[in-house]
Parts: structure tokens; sequence; C-alpha cells
């Protein structure tokens, strides 16, 4: 009798801390790719970039922090972004083309903030 109170304890005892272990075991997260590419893909998260970065331009410009020709030239690649944006969109994106556009968007912004801080020909840029 005691053997088997024993037995029957450790059993217990190395169950007890099997539990705990397993409780905590999840299935891991499938997220791959930040996007669901391919058919029904949804590229408005794409196209409300480049509206933001559209408004940000404008908004820029007026207040003159670019000049217009910098303005126009980065309003004019936002254009073209989100036109390729567009024409890839109509059939589903493939991952490829995704990374192709998410470059040209991170490429634009990068472009935009160089000609934010560049300060060329503005009246309070002082030179030593």
């Amino acid at each position: 009798m005691r053997r088997f109170i024993l037995t029957v304890a450790a059993s217990a005892t190395a169950l007890g801390f099997a539990v705990p272990a397993a409780a905590q075991w999840a299935p891991p997260e499938r997220n791959y790719q930040p996007y669901d590419h391919g058919y029904g893909f949804n590229a408005r998260s794409l196209q409300d970039r480049v509206e933001r970065i559209r408004g940000e331009i404008r908004e820029m410009q007026e207040r003159r922090v670019l000049s217009w020709r910098d303005a126009r030239s980065l309003e004019n690649e936002a254009s073209r972004v989100q036109d390729r944006i567009f024409r890839a969109s109509g059939n589903g994106i493939q991952p490829g083309e995704a990374r192709r556009l998410e470059n040209d968007i991170r490429r634009l912004e990068y472009r935009v903030s160089r000609a934010a801080n560049d300060r060329d020909d503005r009246r309070d840029y002082r030179r030593y």
C-alpha cells in the first residue's frame, strides 16, 4: 500500500510540473509578410500612405519649407507611385510588386525628408 501511495504521489508531482509547461504552449503565428499578398490584396494602406505624404508636401510648400520646384518634383513622384499602385492592384498585388511599391514609398518619404531639411535658397539660411 505504501509503495502504491508513493508511486501515485510521484506521478502526481511529475504531472504537476508538466501541466504549467503545457498550458503555456501556443501555436506560432503565421505573419511572415506585412500584407495579404496575392489576389484580394488591400492596396488601400499603400494608397493612404502616399496620400499622407502628398498632404505633407502641400503643407510644407504652404509654410515655405519646400521650394516650389522641390514640391512640384515630389508631387510628380508621388503621383507616379500612386499610379503604379493603382495599376498593380487591378489583378492583385504579388509579393515582388508589393516589395517594389514599398521601396518606392520609402524612397519618396526619404526624398521629402531630405528636401525639407536642405534649406536651399531660403532667406533665413545663414552661411558661416
